[in-house]
């Protein structure tokens, strides 16, 4: 079972609206980098899947090893 680290903590709280960022590591290398929004969950705390609105429009479901939380901007 997948713990949370801190990098994913604060968004797997998250019943949606989270800001989010794909992992550099992620498999589909157009994705890398992007960031979004959660817009629903799925399955347990322990091993959730996120469906997230990217900014650039597109909507794709990740798995939350896939995702970090997006730093907060200041301004």
């Amino acid at each position: 079972m997948t713990k949370p680290t801190r990098e994913t903590a604060g968004f797997r709280q998250s019943q949606g609206g989270a800001r989010v960022k794909v992992r550099e590591s992620d498999p589909m290398p157009e994705l890398r980098g992007l960031f979004g929004t959660i817009t629903q969950s799925y399955g347990s705390p322990d091993y959730a899947a996120y469906e997230v609105l990217l900014d650039n429009g597109r909507l794709e479901l990740f798995w939350h090893h896939q995702l970090e939380e997006a730093p907060k901007q200041t301004g």
